[in-house]
Parts: structure tokens; C-alpha cells; sequence
């Protein structure tokens, strides 16, 4: 079954390691993460650029600011690479971190950008 590529007023469309965030039914990112070439941290990427990093539960950084996003889409791609990385980090399966992510942007005053596991949305 093929899922419609209708953009959400606000929400969130996460492909494996990539999501999408939705603000006003524009769509920002891809956002991505990967492993840094030595391994010893995960580097984050926007539309396959590093915009920050993490060596440790200590060392995190991110600067959205060169990308002029709308202040919600940089808090709410802030939300969710934080917590994908802590479930990284913790092991957990991708259901959980599904939770994870929902739980923490109720917490954050996010609750209106919904989360959807879309695989293949990046021809969408």
C-alpha cells in the first residue's frame, strides 16, 4: 500500500535514520544523522550538511541558525535528534523510540506536530 505524500499542516514523517518536520504544510530537511568517520560520535545532518554533532551524553552540539528555519522547526528537529539519539544510545527499538519522541514533544509544548513512521518519503 502506497501512503498519500499529502503534506500535515504540522507534523513529523521519520524514514529510518531521516525525518521531515511540517510547519504550515511546508516541509523541512531531510534532518539525518550518521556515524562520525572515526566513530566516536554521531554527526547531525540538514539536507546532507553537518550541523552538529554528539561525542557523549556531555557533548552535544547543534547550530540551526545558518538554515533561517522557522523557530518551531528548529525546536522541534531539536526534540527529535535529541531523543533518537538517547534511544541510540540506549538500544531501543524503533517503536520505542516512536514513544520516546511523541512522549518528549508533549513535554516540549510540541504535541501538534504528530509523528509518522513513512517509509520511502523522500520521493514524496
Amino acid at each position: 500500500m502506497t501512503l498519500p505524500c499529502l503534506p500535515p499542516d504540522y507534523g513529523i514523517w521519520l524514514d529510518e535514520t531521516r525525518f521531515w518536520v511540517f510547519h504550515r504544510r511546508q516541509r523541512y530537511g531531510p534532518f539525518d544523522y550518521q556515524w562520525s568517520d572515526d566513530l566516536d560520535g554521531i554527526e547531525f545532518l540538514y539536507q546532507g550538511e553537518k550541523y552538529g554533532e554528539c561525542c557523549s551524553s556531555e557533548e552535544f552540539f547543534a547550530d540551526l541558525k545558518p538554515y533561517r528555519l522557522p523557530t518551531r522547526v528548529s525546536a522541534v528537529a531539536t526534540v527529535v535528534t535529541g531523543t533518537l539519539i538517547r534511544c541510540i544510545f540506549y538500544g531501543n527499538a524503533t517503536q520505542d523510540r516512536k514513544e520516546q519522541i511523541t512522549g518528549q514533544l508533549q513535554l516540549s509544548g510540541l504535541s501538534r506536530y504528530q509523528l509518522e513512521l513513512r517509509p520511502g518519503t523522500h520521493s514524496c
